[in-house]
């Protein structure tokens, strides 16, 4: 019985990985135009029939934004998002395309000199970012404008899907750091000079604190403040979110300026808080890019 519940496992993850490289294949032969329009028309769908993403992404709008008091307000700004995250979803489906046509067609760059006015100080830097937007772009474009760029993630669940996944991110010189593995070898690409980014907007109950976000108590990873303290490295906060004319933004905030003292402890504590407001600061000008329906403060 365990063997037949096991066999029928594998290929459910067969089904699905197949799925995905059609899915792949089929967006990347698009017209962006188009592609955008049905990734719209996903993004719909999936608040359609998503029940459970549907509840949490408004259950959570509902504990964020209490004035919108009415369940029509909060259902609008919910399939926003979901329109959003489908657009967005989209453009990383085609992400290959631009590899040497160059993402500069549908990127734009605000304040990019602080990235290399950090870069210089030859400490290596840590990019603290969001699920904001089409966040897969940040990485492909920084490292296709010439920077040694790393980025921390956590394996999927089946290993032919992550490559699938992480073949995409390759294809841009962009370097792979499991989370598993993320302490040492972080550490050391930092100490070459390297720059390592770090998504820090979900909960984990694994090497986190409780710090505001957005006004309510949440579990927050200190990995980017950790590193950051080991190694001397700046933190700088970067986002991306959509503009009316269907390109992207990516906006590079301000260095995160970081306590030291001799209590360690409380100083990961302080600067995990400061580094979480600097990507806060973001998702609040940007609220229906964010992935509203992560289980966020539960």
């Amino acid at each position: 019985m365990l063997c037949y519940f096991s066999s029928m496992k594998k290929l459910r993850h067969l089904y699905i990985l197949y799925i995905i490289k059609f899915i792949v294949s089929f967006f990347r032969i698009l017209p962006r135009c188009f592609a955008l329009f049905l990734g719209n028309i996903l993004g719909i769908i999936v608040f359609k029939l998503a029940r459970q993403a549907r509840q949490v992404a408004e259950g959570n709008i509902a504990l964020i934004y209490p004035n919108i008091e009415d369940n029509g307000g909060r259902r609008s700004m919910a399939i926003k998002n979901f329109r959003n995250i489908g657009k967005n979803l989209a453009d990383a489906l085609r992400l290959s395309r631009y590899k040497n046509a160059g993402l500069d067609r549908i990127v734009n760059l605000k304040n990019g000199k602080n990235i290399q006015r950090l870069l210089e100080r030859g400490k290596g830097l840590v990019v603290i970012t969001a699920h904001l937007g089409c966040w897969e772009l940040i990485p492909a474009y920084f490292s296709q404008k010439g920077y040694s760029v790393n980025i921390i993630t956590r394996q999927v669940y089946d290993e032919r899907v992550n490559s699938v996944i992480n073949r995409i991110r390759e294809n841009f010189n962009v370097r792979i750091i499991d989370k598993e593995r993320a302490p040492v070898v972080a550490l050391k690409r930092l100490l070459l000079g390297e720059t390592v980014g770090i998504l820090m907007d979900q909960s984990t109950k694994k090497n986190s604190v409780s710090v505001n976000f957005m006004g309510k108590k949440a579990r927050t990873p200190v990995g980017p403040a950790y590193l950051a303290m080991k190694t001397s490295s700046p933190v700088l906060p970067v986002a991306i979110y959509r503009q009316k004319n269907n390109k992207h933004l990516i906006e590079v905030g301000e260095e995160v300026i970081l306590k030291k003292t001799r209590n360690t402890k409380e100083d990961l504590l302080e600067n995990t808080r400061r580094c979480s407001k600097a990507i806060e600061q973001f998702i609040t000008k940007h609220p229906t890019e964010w992935v509203w329906f992560h289980k966020r403060w539960s």
